[in-house]
């Protein structure tokens, strides 16, 4: 399909609905209070089932147009605090709305008084905000929070997967916690391309918090980022949905045994054979991807302040790909299946001592074929953790906590004795390795505002210490920040800490690795400045330097040693709002430069995961009040790879070999990718409220490529693009009954 006939038909698809949705609009405006009379900023102040609302300003005001002849239910929602709901019926009659909304205090919540740089949160306190109206509407996102992460300054567009490349890092280095839990494999359809989508349902999700650098001792043994995830908790009423699209059917509900007991659920069955049916693309696939999840939650609320959580999910997938390997085509399968268990208590003891502790079980297993390739991996986990915070008034707070976690990996199979030579009949070796180990880590920090007895001035100031006895590796991390407000809307901080990290498990292998390697360690260094230009209104611009030491090395005697190094270095800016009553969006852009000397890198050169310029731009546009359409624009610099210069015939084993430039010398093309959504919101049978929505994705038809093949001898190569990054149109419904 013409890619210009493509966009003109999207555009009918919003010129005729626009047409048909035409309304009438009144002004709903008003003031919310606490329940102690206090003037309340930041609260999501809707029409519930609409796009419509706004957020309070720093004296609680609101204020928006809005249509109210169908939806007439105005809901104002803040966290830790009671829901409430308006039936605006009765002010049909009226030319103008003014309501005074007072929210009641649910439980004792602790005010978050600092922000550390880097972060972004569904909490204003702690970060930028991202909401998950945020994550289920970005077009391209497919609902994923890793995919539409991915457009937030300090994640690298290395690949089209959910992985998150932060900074310079691995996605190795980045720590994924769910209610406090560890989650190591968070991805299904992991390949050596990554993979490409969460197994975390977004519907489970309550709350977030991500950093892209400098965050503070809470957190441990992660070089480069944290995305923390907090589950829904009980619900305040029976509700079910269905959703079907070209890729998915899924079901949620959630129901309550009474109003401190309830259940929550989320069943996903993914497809992608209709997606490849109607845009192309089946001729590439063995076993077209499919993958299926499952997770359910009971939570009881035993007194006022006390909580306790039992969550758990399943998933698995499987796929059969045709890769171009030099001189021939071969078949990749890989299948996977992951389980996760988790016990989470919560509560205030001695009136004001929050307290979080859970002890969790997860299980993965992982096999891969490919040629002479056939591997097959298990990973699991058991660990407990307890967070403790005490806060006096809102100048002062006190952080704590351990956790003890138990790993095993194993990594059973046969793998090629040259990476070059994946043939059938190629030189295969045994690989049987285990990586067993517990980890203990304990922290403690404080937040003071008015820090030193000087107005505005804050601190957030921590120590970690982390200990793995069969490794006997142990490190203490000292770790600040520092900031000065401004104004009331304006910020400028300075972080500094040390973050040690130990390998891949799959480097302490007894036959190809080195069980005596020694932790990663990174400094980081942070410079940000933050700027609230309204109440949905932020803009920020940080500078960073992260200094690598320790890393993983390859040599002859050792296979690997610690002696590896490198650096990244770079500007993050961001600005995300509300520009007008119906535009909202962010802008970020980062530019980095990142070197390495590790693996198998002889010079210290551009990383893998150097990404000079990565771009995002996410606008979306309320056409009616139950109607947006969505854009979703990226950019970024071509990777770096290594080039094939030339090859040598190898007699003995019938195959050429390779021979390679230096490092990462060259570049692939840039990336370019522009995705497009409309979401409508419709009582259906004037019953159930559903949401409707068409996606095209790369509508553009970019053919953006993030690796090359070989003919037999290397002398001639050709695109491979990604799966998934094709020109596709994509529609599907979610009715909630």
């Amino acid at each position: 399909m013409n890619r210009y006939l493509f966009v003109m038909m999207l555009l009918l698809i919003v010129f005729l609905l626009s047409s048909i949705l035409a309304s009438e609009e009144k002004l709903v405006s008003g003031k919310v209070i606490s329940d102690e009379g206090q003037s309340m900023p930041y609260v999501n102040v809707f029409i519930k089932n609409t796009f419509t609302g706004r957020m309070t300003d720093e004296k609680g005001n609101f204020a928006f147009n809005a249509d109210i002849t169908e939806n007439n239910l105005l809901v104002a929602t803040m966290v830790g605090f009671k829901n409430e709901e308006i039936d605006l019926r009765k002010y049909l009659s009226q030319s103008e709305i003014y309501l005074e909304i007072v929210l009641i205090r649910e439980t004792v919540e602790l005010e978050e008084t600092i922000v550390v740089g880097s972060s972004f949160s569904t909490d204003k306190d702690k970060g930028v905000v991202v909401t998950s109206m945020d994550v289920m509407t970005t077009p391209g996102g497919a609902a994923d929070i890793f995919q539409s992460l991915k457009t937030l300054p300090g994640i690298t567009q290395v690949s089209e997967s959910a992985e998150l490349y932060i900074r310079g890092g691995d996605p190795f280095e980045t720590l994924t916690l769910f209610d406090q839990a560890s989650l190591n494999h968070p991805y299904t359809f992991e390949s050596a391309y990554g993979g490409i989508f969460s197994n975390i349902n977004t519907n489970s999700i309550k709350g977030m918090f991500f950093s892209s650098g400098g965050f503070t001792a809470k957190y441990g043994n992660a070089l480069s980022g944290v995305l923390s995830l907090e589950s829904k908790n009980e619900p305040e009423f029976n509700e079910y949905s269905v959703g079907l699209s070209m890729a998915a059917t899924e079901i949620n509900g959630s129901f309550q045994f009474s109003n401190k007991t309830g259940v929550r659920f989320n069943g996903r069955q993914n497809y992608t054979a209709p997606i490849f049916w109607l845009n192309g693309g089946e001729e590439e696939f063995t076993v077209i991807p499919i993958s299926k999840d499952f997770n359910s939650s009971i939570t009881h609320k035993y007194s006022h302040t006390g909580r306790i959580k039992l969550f758990s999910y399943f998933a698995s997938d499987d796929q059969g790909v045709n890769v171009e390997l030099p001189g021939y085509i071969d078949q990749f399968d890989g299948q996977s299946n992951s389980s996760f268990v988790n016990l989470q208590i919560s509560d205030i003891i001695f009136s004001d001592i929050v307290v979080k502790s859970s002890l969790s079980r997860s299980f993965y297993t992982n096999e891969w074929k490919l040629g002479i390739l056939d591997l097959k991996r298990e990973d699991t986990g058991l660990k407990t953790r307890t967070d403790f915070e005490y806060a006096t008034g809102s100048k002062f707070k006190l952080l704590s906590g351990f956790e003890i976690e138990k790993r095993n990996a194993t990594y059973k199979g046969v793998i090629p004795e040259e990476d070059f030579d994946l043939r059938e009949e190629g030189v295969g070796e045994i690989l049987d390795a285990e990586f067993d180990v517990t980890r203990i880590g304990v922290y403690i920090e404080f937040e003071k505002s008015n820090f030193l007895v000087i107005s505005n001035f804050y601190a957030v100031a921590g120590l970690r210490a982390d200990y793995i006895d069969e490794l006997d590796l142990n490190w203490i991390d000292p770790r600040v920040t520092v900031g000065y407000k401004l104004s009331d809307n304006t910020s400028l901080s300075f972080g500094w800490g040390i973050f040690h990290q130990h390998p891949d498990p799959r480097l302490y292998s007894q036959t190809d690795g080195n069980p005596n390697l020694g932790s990663m360690r990174a400094d980081h260094y942070i410079l940000s400045y933050d700027y609230k230009i309204s109440n949905s209104d932020n803009f920020r611009v940080e500078a960073y330097y992260k200094d690598y030491s320790n890393l993983p090395l390859e040599e002859d005697l050792l296979n690997y040693n610690n002696k590896g190094y490198g650096y990244a270095k770079g500007i993050d800016v961001l600005y995300k709002g509300d520009i007008t009553d119906k535009l909202s969006g962010w802008l970020s852009y980062g530019i980095i430069d990142t070197k390495r000397k590790w693996m198998d890198f002889e010079n210290l050169s551009s990383s893998n995961f150097d990404i000079t310029h990565n771009l995002s731009f996410v606008l979306k546009y309320d056409l009616q009040p139950n109607l947006q359409i969505g854009s979703n624009f990226k950019y970024a610099t071509g990777k770096p790879f290594t080039p094939v210069n030339n090859s040598l015939y190898l007699t003995e084993l019938n195959v050429y070999e390779p021979i390679y430039g230096r490092d990462n010398s060259e570049r692939y093309p840039d990336y370019v990718r522009l995705d497009l959504r409309l979401t409508l919101l419709h009582n259906l049978f004037d019953k159930w409220f559903t949401v409707f929505y068409v996606e095209g994705l790369n509508i553009l038809n970019v053919n953006n490529i993030f690796d090359y093949s070989y003919n037999f001898d290397y002398s001639e190569k050709q695109n491979v693009r990604s799966y998934f990054g094709r020109r596709m149109l994509v529609f599907g419904a979610v009715i909630n009954l």
